[in-house]
């Protein structure tokens, strides 16, 4: 199996790499009722169908409660309040309003199959490109669907856990577990696996979630776990790029920092995202942390700073797929920036997937307004929308 080498080629590479050593790397309004959903022998053909305001429109992955504009922010950030299960009348009037390319599903979204087989069935038919299905499983305390009480599915052992036994195997097999069960509920996408390296013992917010502190370690488990889900028919993205591990903060509370420069950078935390872009990660997710030893403007987050994105994962790294930004409504982002000027920042920087701004309209209208005006060209807006489409036309959409 490809994983196999990519694992030999790590073991290789520990000899001569490890966190802390600063080394060169070797580097688009019809009445109420069922839409059709456009369909296309490919993602360029369908890319061609679209009018500008649904290939804006495909940019953003939200919430469904993002369909709810009753709902404030906070609501729908928090875990413990009701979340949308079911399409309500004027739930779908948004989604025609603003057709999103995807959905992030949370445990609150979440009753059993059956409602969600009905919500994904709705907001299928009532987009014209079917939206890409996405949740947040990285199994242990971070597993939406597993920790939902309506589901029978299997309980995976936290990435610390699995990390901690040295066998990619079970990384492997932890991902397809959960892909297996995802892609059988409708899922598409799995925001997993973290490919963060736990690299600072205070910091307590990826000690279960991350596979290890040693980068080489972290490097063959992602790879692994790539290999894991593909194999089970789901789609997944690496995060948090460029690394939480050595954080000062969590980016839901507020600024996060990381003082490392990016030559330490290379031989630590990126060399996971290496490993599993090798490996074939759909995605990469950039994190909200800051990184002022890292790049210019190093006071921006990462998902906002075009040096980050397009500089550093999109050309010397050769990430060629789908890059989305980690929430745009977490308070490392909203403390600072109202929602539209997050969402034309990161879109700016060099991100495809704008995830879940803490205001749908405000964004979407600053990313439109933009581009009717030429301040974001076509041809910019086509390249993100294409990548987006093609993930879906991989994953039996289109």
């Amino acid at each position: 199996m490809k994983w196999k080498w990519i694992l030999c080629a790590l073991l290789a590479f520990a000899l001569l790499a490890g966190c802390g050593k600063e080394e060169d790397p070797a580097p688009l309004q019809e009445e109420p009722g069922a839409m059709e959903p456009v369909t296309a022998g490919n993602a360029q053909e369908l890319l061609d169908k679209l009018t500008t305001e649904q290939k804006v429109a495909q940019l953003f992955f939200v919430r469904p409660d993002a369909l709810d504009l009753s709902l404030t922010a906070e609501t729908r950030e928090d875990p413990q309040a009701d979340g949308l299960t079911q399409a309500s009348a004027e739930a779908l009037d948004t989604l025609r309003d603003y057709p999103v390319g995807g959905f992030v599903f949370f445990g609150k979204n979440l009753e059993d199959p059956a409602q969600l087989a009905a919500l994904m069935e709705d907001l299928t038919e009532n987009s014209p490109v079917p939206p890409l299905f996405a949740t947040d499983e990285e199994g242990g305390s971070v597993a939406q669907v597993a920790n939902s009480d309506g589901f029978d599915v299997p309980q995976v052992d936290s990435m610390a856990q699995i990390g901690a036994t040295g066998d990619p195997a079970q990384a492997r097999q932890a991902a397809v577990t959960m892909g297996t069960y995802l892609q059988e509920l409708g899922f598409h996408l799995d925001l997993a696996p973290v490919a963060d390296v736990n690299s600072d013992p205070n910091n307590t917010t990826m000690a279960d979630r991350a596979f290890h502190s040693n980068a080489e370690q972290a490097a063959m488990m992602v790879s692994a776990a790539v290999d894991g889900f593909h194999t089970a028919g789901v789609g997944c993205a690496l995060k948090h790029f460029p690394g939480q591990g050595a954080a000062s903060q969590d980016t839901h509370t507020g600024t996060a920092v990381t003082l490392k420069t990016w030559q330490e950078m290379l031989t630590c935390e990126i060399y996971p995202f290496q490993a599993g872009m090798a490996s074939g990660a759909d995605c990469v997710m950039v994190s909200d942390i800051t990184t002022p030893n890292a790049v210019q403007q190093g006071d921006l987050p990462a998902s906002l700073n075009p040096e980050m994105v397009t500089g550093k994962l999109r050309s010397e790294l050769r990430f060629a797929r789908v890059i989305l930004t980690d929430s745009l409504s977490m308070a490392a982002i909203t403390d600072t920036y109202e929602a539209g000027q997050a969402a034309m920042m990161a879109f700016q920087a060099g991100a495809d997937i704008l995830l879940m701004p803490e205001d749908l309209p405000a964004a979407y209208e600053t990313i439109l307004t933009a581009v009717e005006e030429g301040t974001i060209s076509q041809q910019r807006l086509d390249e993100s929308v294409l990548r987006i489409l093609q993930l879906k036309e991989k994953y039996d959409l289109i």
